[in-house]
């Protein structure tokens, strides 16, 4: 009798040890960092439905120092000028408003070329 107390004391010790050890690793928090964005897409119509607000909630979670990227491109395989257009934005985060104002300015710059070239 006294073996079998001696074991069941024992082994509720060790499981209560255990299940306070995993407790304090699931409520340690974690940082996630989004350092670029990218969008491919083959029509024009693609790239005027961004919708930039959701760009900007994207790094949210970013430090104001954090490098970040946004890339746009074009592709018209299929035509018979076979445009391939991209732009490339990147700063900190702290200037997000700015990079998604020049980000703007590139994405309507790739429109209007390519639906000039468009069959």
């Amino acid at each position: 009798m006294k073996v079998i107390l001696l074991i069941l004391l024992l082994s509720f010790s060790f499981f209560a040890y255990s299940q306070k050890n995993n407790l304090s690793i699931i409520n340690e928090k974690s940082e996630v960092k989004i350092t670029a964005v990218s969008y491919a897409v083959n029509s024009a119509k693609e790239l005027q439905s961004i919708d930039w607000r959701e760009i900007k909630e994207v790094f949210n979670s970013n430090k104001g120092s954090e490098k970040i990227e946004m890339s746009f491109a074009l592709n018209y395989p299929n035509f018979k000028y076979k445009i391939k257009s991209s732009i490339k934005v990147s700063g900190q985060t702290k200037d997000i408003d700015s990079l998604i104002f020049r980000a703007k300015k590139g994405v309507t710059s790739i429109i209007k070329i390519s639906n000039k070239y468009k069959n």
